[in-house]
């Protein structure tokens, strides 16, 4: 069975190394759709990691979730894999059994996979490249707009139909639909890491918000700012628990 990974990037120097060290243990291909960051990420891919495809896609230097998400209804289109995974750099597929679930997969190869979200929270960054990410930050909430379906099949789904942020989705299938067979996974969203730094990387967002993006509301929690992660924090701190034993 073969996976290929189309992972949406800006500027990722610090999260890069912990995503392409998950999906490179179970991915074919992986290949980072990179909206011209300019830091250091580009040089840690050619620097530190073979045979990762880079493409580059223009916004004009602005945040344009309509072009985001037409990229990730149609860049998994001419993949020759099995399964696609489509997702942000900070959305790591996990499953407390990933090689056994991985194996159901194979065998009952559904059109698209049950995703159950999370949300990770950390007071400090996990700086450990050479210790996996779950191994540091465990905990997390529960939360249903994560539920993002990541996985699916090209062989079956003929369009994934993405919205506004990839958060739902409504396939068309292909006629040799395949009856879906339940297996679940987990989808972390490592975007709470280091309350600082995080305030600091939504200001830098909310500068880069286009037009149509502040019209339709699309990441509007970037013009929150410190309010919006502030009080994420607060409600990690009374809700979240261990997601990864």
């Amino acid at each position: 069975m073969k996976i290929d990974a189309f992972i949406f990037c800006y500027n990722e120097e610090k999260m890069i190394r912990h995503t392409l060290n998950h999906y490179s243990k179970f991915c074919d291909k992986i290949t980072i759709m990179d909206n011209f960051s300019n830091d250091e990420t580009i040089a840690i891919i050619t620097n530190e990691y073979q045979n990762i495809n880079i493409i580059s896609f223009e916004t004009n230097n602005q945040c344009r979730e309509d072009i985001q998400t037409n990229l990730k209804n149609t860049c998994w289109k001419d993949s020759k894999a099995d399964y696609v995974i489509v997702c942000d750099m900070d959305e790591l597929l996990y499953s407390d059994n990933l090689n056994l679930e991985l194996k159901k997969l194979s065998k009952y190869k559904p059109s698209v996979c049950s995703i159950i979200g999370y949300e990770m929270f950390s007071k400090k960054f996990p700086e450990k490249y050479n210790k996996s990410i779950f191994e540091q930050v465990k905990n997390g909430v529960r939360n249903y707009r994560f539920d993002k379906t990541i996985l699916f099949s090209p062989k079956y789904v003929k369009e994934i139909n993405y919205d506004y942020g990839a958060h739902t989705c409504n396939p068309e299938f292909k006629n040799r639909f395949k009856k879906n067979h339940l297996i679940e996974f987990k989808l972390l969203h490592y975007k709470y890491l280091d309350r600082k730094a995080i305030i600091e990387k939504h200001k830098k967002y909310a500068y880069r918000l286009s037009e149509l993006n502040i019209k339709q509301s699309w990441g509007i929690e970037y013009q929150d700012g410190e309010n919006h992660i502030n009080e994420k924090f607060k409600h990690a701190k009374k809700h979240a628990f261990k997601i990864i034993p």
